[in-house]
Order: structure tokens, then sequence, then C-alpha cells
């Protein structure tokens, strides 16, 4: 599902809270709203990106499988604008919140609210802020992978009857969802005409916002409206043949496939003998420390029996690029979730240097090199 979900106007690029919020609810109470840090690059935790709207519903059980995408958009002046955008989205629960704002230390931006006058006018004390602060801090709800996040400067202008065109005799569509506290479900190719444009034809969110599983959008109005107007239409195309396919759907963004597989992975690690299991490093999915090979990077790829061959093959540039920036020599694994039935797709890996596990059950199989097809650090077999 993706949506058009409203947030706070905010006129310092989203990088801190104004103290000059106008809206009702939550940022009307209080002076702010937790949206307005969205724009900080700065805000990473474990390899995600972090950032926070309100929600509500079924905005939720899509997150729980990382199916959500958001569009989050704001007013000004009677016009409507597209301020940032998020795909293959996850809910924070409170242990990942708590977590969150530890380490981003989220609890001292209290002091530089506190400095605003806007805020300073809504509390009776410093006391009073205090208090709400202190429940108040770790409010981040969402995280996305760092690829699939993007924030807009300058915003993008939305002309709601170009996105969602009335049909006739119905008059121009006025507006889109402007409630705090709601948002609005669209079809991918209404999403794709407000932000097209102004990503590049190989974005990850094109490539989401491009695939068919999509649910239908329960609004009528919306479901059924006639294709956006204009520009702004461009799509990440429709893979045809499997190679495409795959890179596609497990190449371009991180899937809920993807993010299980690694869980179950990692979890198989720490129950093994392996140590110093550290996930999403420098662009490395797993990296751990193996009792009898020592420092390994694993690649993580998602794969039927079909594509097993194709994340093979892409995995093997990926470990390359990888090992050429580590220290010393770690041993190269890709990690899929089914044995290979083809002989030959266990000697792509094995045969030239790299390691080989598969999912089985809760536990994983391994098929290593020999000696004799280790790769030394400029990729080159070693012969022993």
């Amino acid at each position: 599902m993706v949506v058009l979900k409203p947030v706070v106007w905010n006129s310092n690029g989203y990088l801190g809270p104004i103290g000059g919020t106008t809206s009702s609810g939550y940022a009307g109470v209080h002076g702010y709203g937790h949206e307005e840090w969205n724009g900080r690059s700065d805000w990473v935790w474990k390899g995600w990106k972090v950032f926070h709207t309100q929600a509500k519903g079924r905005m939720f059980s899509y997150a729980d499988e990382g199916n959500l995408g958001i569009i989050m958009t704001t007013m000004r002046d009677g016009q409507f604008y597209a301020v940032g955008a998020a795909c293959a989205i996850y809910q924070n629960d409170e242990n990942d919140r708590a977590a969150i704002a530890k380490e981003l230390d989220l609890r001292r931006n209290g002091n530089a609210l506190w400095k605003l006058p806007g805020i300073k006018s809504l509390k009776k004390n410093k006391a009073a802020f205090d208090a709400h602060w202190e429940d108040a801090y770790e409010w981040v709800q969402w995280r996305c992978p760092q690829s699939h996040f993007v924030w807009f400067s300058p915003s993008i202008l939305i002309i709601p009857d170009d996105i969602i065109p009335s049909k006739p005799p119905s008059p121009p569509r006025q507006a889109i969802i402007k409630m705090h506290g709601s948002y609005q479900a669209v079809r991918p190719d209404q999403a794709l005409a407000i932000i097209a444009e102004r990503l590049p034809s190989s974005h990850p969110i094109l490539a989401w916002l491009s695939t068919d599983d999509f649910d239908d959008v329960r609004d009528r109005s919306v479901r059924n409206a006639p294709p956006p107007r204009g520009k702004g239409r461009k799509s990440a195309g429709t893979a045809t043949d499997p190679y495409t396919r795959y890179l596609q759907e497990n190449e371009f963004q991180i899937t809920p496939k993807h993010h299980h597989l690694q869980s179950a992975f990692e979890a198989f690690l720490k129950a093994s003998n392996a140590t110093q299991v550290v996930p999403n490093m420098e662009w490395v999915d797993v990296r751990y420390h193996d009792a009898q090979f020592g420092p390994v990077l694993a690649e993580i790829k998602p794969t039927d029996p079909l594509t097993i061959r194709f994340a093979i093959r892409a995995a093997i540039g990926q470990l390359l690029d990888y090992h050429q920036k580590q220290e010393g020599n770690p041993r190269l694994l890709v990690v899929t979730d089914c044995r290979p039935s083809n002989p030959d797709d266990l000697a792509l890996a094995t045969d030239n240097g790299f390691g080989l596990a598969w999912r089985d059950g809760k536990k994983f199989e391994f098929r290593w090199p020999s000696h004799q097809n280790r790769r030394d650090k400029r990729g080159s077999l070693i012969n022993r």
C-alpha cells in the first residue's frame, strides 16, 4: 500500500522544529511535530533510515511486512506539496524506539525545543515541558532502507486534479488529504505521477512503485480515477525476462523476503559458534567471525529455484566490491533461500572462491570452496 500522509509545514528543510506550526492535533497542542526532523541525513539506526509520521489503521498492518510506502505531503498558502517519500517501510516497536532514541541521543533535542517561543507559549513552565518531553522524545514511528528514502528540496507542487483526476461531470478535484491524523491510499501510478520526474529512472523507489503487487485502493473515487494527467508518469518498467525481473524484485529494493532471510540467518549464527555478528555495516548485509574460517562477509539473496543462479551472479560482484575495501582476507559467502538443484549453480560460487549457504528449515547448510579456490585480496584465485 502507498499513501499520501500529511505532515506539518517546516521552513527549515525539516532539520528540526521551527516552533511556528499552525496545525491542529498534536502539533497544535505542543508546537512541533516529530516529522520536523525527517530531513536529517544522520537519522540512521542499524543501517536503516528512521523517520516519523503519525499513523493509523492499515498503515500498521502493511508496515508489519515492509509493504508500506509513504509520500509525505504538506499544505502551505492553499497549495499542496510533496516533501519526502519512503517505501519498504517497517514500524518501530517500543524497544526499537528506545534503542533509536538512545543511539541518536534524542532526549537532548528538548533543550533546543524549549528555546523556541512558539513552544514555550504552549507550556505552563519548563517543568511542564520536561514532563511532556520525557514521554515524547522516543517517538520515531518508522524505518526503511536508506536507499528507499528521499527528501525533496525544493518540495514538489501537487495539483490534486492532475494526480487523481475527477470524472466528468464532477468538478475538478481541489484537494488531497489534509488531516495530519489520517492518510489517503493511492494507486502506485498516482504516486509515481507526483515524484517520478524528480528521481533517476534507476531509483529504488521507482522500482518499488512499479511492481504489480499492490492491493486495490478501497476509495472508489481514487481506485477508479482516470490515469494521472501531464508529465511525471515515468515508470521503472515491467520486467519481461527472468533476470531483469529478479533484479527489479530483489536487487533494486530491500524486500520483506530479504529481511526475513537475513533475520533467520542472523538468528542461526547467534545460536551457533559464530561471534561478532554485525548486520548492515558499510553495505555488507552480515559480517561475522567463523570459529574455523575467521572473518566472513555474507550477502543475502532471497531466491527460488528459477532465480538462484541470477542471485549468485549478482552476489559475487557485490562481495568482490566489499572485499576490496576490507582489511585482511575475509571469506565471502552467498546466502540463499533454497538449495541449488543444478550442480553448475553451486559450482558458480565454489569454483570461483565463494561459499554458499542455503536455508534448511531453521538451519542453514554451507558449502565452502576448496583451498585451491580461495581468493586473495585482489580477487584472484589462490593456487595452493
